[in-house]
C-alpha cells in the first residue's frame, strides 16, 4: 500500500515538474527533489539499493567520477560543490524515472499525454504573449527594444523557449500514426501548428537549424520519399515568410552582432581549454576564469553559447567525451532498427519523435546555453530516461499504446 502511494506521489510530482519546466526554477527544484526522495524511500522500503540496468549506467558513473575529480582540484570550492551536486541530482533523477517508467509501461503513455497537454498550454501562452505583449503565467513582457518582438512565453529568454519547442514538437508528429483516435490526431495536429508558429516567433536561428536537421532525421526514418518534398516546403516558407529567410541568411554573418558576440565568447573559452584541456578548470567555474581569458574587445562575462565548449573548459576532454558518449548511446539504441519500431505502432512514432527532438535540442546546444539552464537540463534528463525506458519496452515487444492495424 505504501509503495503504491509512493508511485502515485511520484507520478503527480513528475506531472508538476513537466509543467514547472515551462515557467519556474523553484518548482523544478522542489519537484525534482520530490521525485528523487520518493524513489529513495521506496528503495529503502524494498531493500533494493542497486539501480536499474540501462545502456548508459557505466558511462554515467564515469561522468560523475570525472566531475568529482575536477571538483577536488578546483580552486573555487563552493562553486564546484554546487556543480558536482548538480550532476549527482540529475543522475538520481534519471535512475528514479527509469525505475518509475520501467515498473509500469502505462506510465509512459500517461506521461506522453501530460507532456503534450503542457506543451499545448505553453504554446497558447506564447501566442497570447505575441498578441498582448506579456504572458499569462509570469507576466513576462516581450523585450521592448526588440524590433522582432521575439516571444519567450514564461521562459527567461526566447532561445530557451525555442529549445523547449524543438524538443517536444517532433512528438506531435504522432498524428501520422493510424492507430490512434481521431480526437487525439486533431489535438496533436493543433499542438503541432501552435508549436510551429511559436518556433517562428522566437526567431532563434540555432533552434531553427536544430529543428531542420531533426525534421530530416524524422522523415528519413518515417518515409524517405517525403524528403523530396522538403526543399519545396522550405521554398514555400521563404516566399511566405521573407523576413524569417533574411534572418536565416544572416546566421553565419560575422557582421551580425550576435555572431560577433558568440565568436568572442568562443575565442575566450578556447583559450581556457588550451590551458587545461584534459581535466578543465573545475566544474561550475567558467564565470570565475573567463574574465582572464576573454578577448580584450569583449566587455561582458556570460555563458559561452556553446554548451560543449564550455563543458570542455570546466570538466576537460574526458568529461566532455563521457557526456557525448551518453548522447551517442541513447540515440544509437533508440534509432537502431527504427523502421521496424515504427511498424510496431504508436510507441514507435513516439520514440522517433522524441529521438528527433533530442537531436534538435543537442544541435542547438552547440550554439547556445541549453545544457547550463536548470529547466532545460532537467527536461534533457527526463527525456533521456523516457527514451531509454520506451526503447526497452519496444525491443521486448511489449504493447504500451492502443493501436489498430499498425503505423504506416
Amino acid at each position: 500500500m505504501l509503495i503504491r502511494s509512493l508511485n502515485i506521489l511520484t507520478e503527480l510530482a513528475l506531472w508538476i515538474l513537466l509543467f514547472g519546466i515551462t515557467f519556474s526554477n523553484s518548482v523544478v527544484e522542489i519537484f525534482a527533489i520530490s521525485v528523487i526522495s520518493f524513489f529513495i524511500i521506496k528503495r529503502i522500503l524494498l531493500k533494493e539499493f542497486r539501480p536499474s540496468k540501462t545502456p548508459i549506467n557505466l558511462i554515467l558513473y564515469a561522468l560523475c567520477g570525472i566531475i568529482f575529480v575536477t571538483f577536488l582540484r578546483s580552486a573555487y570550492f563552493s562553486e564546484s560543490v554546487r556543480g558536482f551536486a548538480r550532476i549527482v541530482k540529475f543522475s538520481f533523477l534519471y535512475f528514479a524515472l527509469i525505475d518509475f517508467f520501467q515498473s509500469d509501461a502505462k506510465r509512459l503513455k500517461r506521461t506522453f499525454w501530460i507532456l503534450m497537454i503542457v506543451a499545448c498550454v505553453t504554446f497558447l501562452n506564447g501566442i497570447f504573449q505575441s498578441i498582448h505583449g506579456f504572458d499569462i503565467l509570469r507576466h513576462r513582457e516581450i523585450i521592448k527594444d526588440d524590433y522582432l518582438r521575439r516571444i519567450l512565453a514564461s521562459f527567461v529568454h526566447p532561445n530557451d523557449f525555442a529549445a523547449y519547442i524543438i524538443f517536444v514538437l517532433p512528438l506531435t508528429f504522432c498524428f501520422f500514426c493510424r492507430g490512434i483516435k481521431s480526437e487525439q490526431k486533431y489535438f496533436l495536429s493543433l499542438t503541432c501548428l501552435l508549436g510551429f508558429y511559436c518556433l517562428f516567433k522566437t526567431y532563434s536561428r540555432a533552434a531553427w537549424l536544430g529543428f531542420l536537421i531533426a525534421l530530416i532525421i524524422y522523415l528519413f526514418f518515417y518515409k524517405k520519399k517525403t524528403l523530396i518534398a522538403l526543399p519545396a516546403f522550405i521554398i514555400l516558407l521563404i516566399i511566405v515568410f521573407p523576413q524569417e529567410w533574411a534572418r536565416i541568411k544572416n546566421l553565419f554573418a560575422f557582421e551580425h552582432n550576435t555572431v560577433w558576440e558568440r565568436t568572442q565568447l568562443w575565442k575566450g573559452t578556447w583559450e581556457m581549454v588550451k590551458v587545461h584541456p584534459f581535466l578543465g578548470f573545475g566544474v561550475n567555474t567558467f564565470s570565475r576564469y573567463f574574465l582572464e581569458y576573454k578577448p580584450i574587445e569583449y566587455p561582458d562575462i556570460r555563458y559561452t553559447h556553446n554548451s560543449y565548449l564550455q563543458m570542455w573548459s570546466e570538466i576537460g576532454i574526458f568529461g566532455l567525451l563521457a557526456f557525448l558518449t551518453i548522447i551517442f548511446t541513447v540515440l544509437r539504441t533508440a534509432l537502431r532498427n527504427m523502421r521496424k519500431k515504427i511498424r510496431s505502432g504508436f510507441e514507435g512514432f513516439i520514440l522517433l519523435g522524441i529521438a528527433a527532438g533530442y537531436a534538435a535540442f543537442l544541435i542547438q546546444s552547440g550554439l547556445d546555453t541549453n545544457l547550463f539552464s536548470l529547466v532545460l537540463t532537467t527536461l534533457f534528463w527526463i527525456m533521456t530516461a523516457y527514451i531509454v525506458s520506451l526503447n526497452k519496452f519496444i525491443e521486448k515487444e511489449i504493447d504500451i499504446f492502443p493501436r489498430n492495424d499498425g503505423a504506416v
